[in-house]
């Protein structure tokens, strides 16, 4: 890891504890507000009023007692709360409180500072929690970030990712949707799993500290609806799917049943056929019960059992207000402790899915990551110079990673420099392996490949891509503009690329383009047409004058003038660099100075090559696409 992305990463950190502790004060913020709905509802219930006889607490100033015994004349607010309080443990601060302002000491005046608190704390918590995923959503965006650049540039390392879709399919997943899901956790575990189980825990303590007992009942209750009803729930539906999925195949089996009619009446199978739909009416039959049952039967079962321990609570709660162990505010305050950490418990649940599944991507990130590179350059490697006498391929075999399965044995091309080379294969996996090996995306299992006698394996990357370049026709073009499509971001002036798709035939129809040689092609802007994508990808070549050219032909055929075009371009470049033909028609094979047959991953000679192509399929094929 690059000095920069180690700095990406320790800032991540310390933006991902910020909004830790963003999330934590939001819960703190959230866990006040329960005090002041609890002095609300004691104000709304007693009005400000205490009964007679209630004694006046020693902490109260002489003025708060002489308002506080005047109760009977005047409602007092907040005075009237601290006289109920008894010997309770808060009772202490309450009083310090209410001694320090008297503008509470009315039922308005009190009123209005509990609405100011609950505005301020509401307020309070909205900032916690944009600061919070702010802070968390930066961290995860430059910590993926830098995740995607690093499978990226793996993927340089891998030389199975050059070459096989599957692979290229596996990255282009981990680099997105992977990401993404170790993006959405990372962020899920600062915020809302932080903050969802420090309320669990706050608004728990709240609920016993409250009423002992009564929390107790509320928790064993709660307890009880989740471990039967939740659980008894979950699996109805679980079973639910599980018979929709077999209604589904008995439907399929159904219908097939349907199209067997033909074979039914020819071979008199109307009595066994009967009989084998009945079994399957039968079967659909039990998996539709079993279906509904589970739909029918789990939602309302809980809302049963949740109604019933609400009931419980209820009653057990009235019990507790009507014998004086607990006030209706208190009450209060229980349920909404109760309601916050059900809603609460239901969220840090779904984020600990998230985790998990962010773990899960992450694993499969790492042993990405960790996969040893094949793409390696000898550290002696010497600078090949430009093509000069010949291109060998020579006893070449590849060997297929994994399925083990032989592509190439014992395959020999030999071209002299300046010359056009056709290769003739029985397969596209054949002809694409053999320009791999060239390019050395693939090193072979045996033989060499040789440029002017020298062994590819002990030259550099830059020299032989330099000096060798490749147009496959499913790689012609990405979404930029046509300019940089062919120059690629290189330093080649314009009037160089212009020059190159003159020669590719290319410039006459990029004229025609809405903004010329600066139209943005590509899926993500004006598209072309396969033939004209292929002239581009051709320029991109001829730009930077290789010295060798493979151009491989499309499966699917050319239109008449673009294929004309194509051909003309090639026959232009004379001796200008060496041409090998990954061929696929006749007059491609014709105007080469040399052909080599490839079947079966094996040579086919010369003089065998003339009488397998003058009888055979391939052959056939190619002149169809003549």
């Amino acid at each position: 890891m690059s000095e920069s992305e180690d700095g990406v990463f320790r800032a991540s950190g310390v933006q991902g504890a910020l909004a830790v502790v963003a999330s934590l004060l939001s819960t703190v913020a959230l866990v006040h507000l329960l005090p002041v709905l609890y002095f609300t509802v004691d104000l709304l219930v007693w009005q400000g009023h205490i009964a007679k006889g209630t004694p006046v607490p020693e902490s109260l100033n002489s003025v708060a007692k002489t308002a506080l015994e005047n109760t009977n004349v005047e409602p007092v607010g907040l005075l009237a709360t601290v006289a109920r309080q008894g010997n309770h443990p808060l009772t202490g601060v309450m009083t310090s409180f209410a001694n320090a302002n008297p503008t509470a000491w009315s039922n308005e005046g009190w009123l209005a500072q509990l609405a100011i608190a609950a505005v301020v704390l509401l307020l309070l918590r909205l900032v916690c929690l944009h600061v919070a995923a702010h802070l968390s959503s930066l961290a995860a965006i430059d910590a993926t970030q830098v995740l995607r650049r690093n499978i990226y540039q793996h993927c340089f390392r891998i030389n199975a990712l050059a070459t096989q879709p599957e692979e290229q399919t596996l990255a282009g997943q981990l680099m997105t949707t992977h990401t993404e899901d170790i993006q959405d956790g990372w962020i899920s575990s600062r915020t809302t799993a932080t903050r969802t189980l420090s309320l669990t825990i706050c608004v728990l303590v709240v609920l016993l500290v409250a009423n002992l007992w009564l929390g107790v009942a509320v928790l064993c209750l709660g307890g009880f609806v989740w471990l039967i009803a939740g659980q008894s729930a979950a699996w109805a539906r679980r079973d639910a799917r599980r018979a929709a999925r077999r209604g589904e195949a008995q439907m399929g089996v159904l219908r097939e049943s349907l199209r067997l009619l033909l074979i039914v009446k020819c071979y008199l199978m109307e009595r066994f056929s009967s009989n084998r739909v009945e079994r399957q009416l039968a079967a659909l039959s039990n998996s539709a019960r079993r279906q509904y049952r589970g739909d029918i039967l789990s939602r309302p079962t809980l809302f049963l059992l949740a109604a019933l321990a609400a009931v419980v609570v209820l009653y057990l709660a009235g019990r507790a207000i009507l014998g004086g162990t607990a006030s209706f505010a208190t009450v209060t305050v229980q349920s909404a402790c109760a309601l916050a950490m059900t809603v609460s418990l239901l969220r840090w649940l779904s984020a600990r899915v998230k985790a998990r599944k962010a773990d899960a991507a992450l694993a499969e990130v790492e042993e990405f990551l960790d996969r040893r590179t094949d793409a390696s350059q000898d550290i002696d490697a010497k600078f090949l110079q430009p093509l000069a006498d010949k291109l060998d391929l020579v006893e070449v075999s590849y060997r297929e990673p994994g399925t083990g399965k032989m592509i190439l044995e014992g395959v020999s091309i030999h071209v002299k420099a300046g010359q056009r080379a056709a290769v003739v294969c029985s397969t596209s996996l054949e002809s694409r392996t053999i320009a791999h090996l060239m390019l050395r995306f693939l090193d072979p299992s045996g033989g060499e490949v040789r440029i002017d006698g020298k062994n590819v394996r002990w030259v550099t990357f830059e020299s032989l891509r330099t000096q060798v370049a490749m147009v496959l026709p499913d790689h012609t073009t990405f979404t930029d503009t046509v300019a940089n499509n062919i120059g690629c971001g290189d330093s080649f002036t314009l009037p160089k690329i212009v020059e190159a798709a003159k020669l590719a035939h290319a410039h006459g129809f990029v004229q025609h383009l809405p903004s010329g040689y600066e139209t943005v092609i590509g899926d993500g802007g004006y598209m072309l047409r396969p033939g004209e994508r292929y002239r581009l990808a051709l320029a991109r070549a001829l730009l930077r004058d290789p010295a060798v050219l493979i151009l491989e032909e499309p499966a699917e055929p050319f239109d008449a003038d673009s294929a004309a075009l194509i051909d003309d371009a090639i026959s232009r470049l004379g001796t200008r660099c060496t041409v090998i033909l990954l061929a696929r028609r006749s007059t491609t094979v014709r105007k080469a100075n040399s052909v080599f047959v490839i079947v079966d991953g094996k040579n086919v000679s010369i003089s065998q090559a003339e009488t397998y192509i003058s009888g055979s399929q391939l052959y056939k094929a190619l002149a169809a696409r003549a």
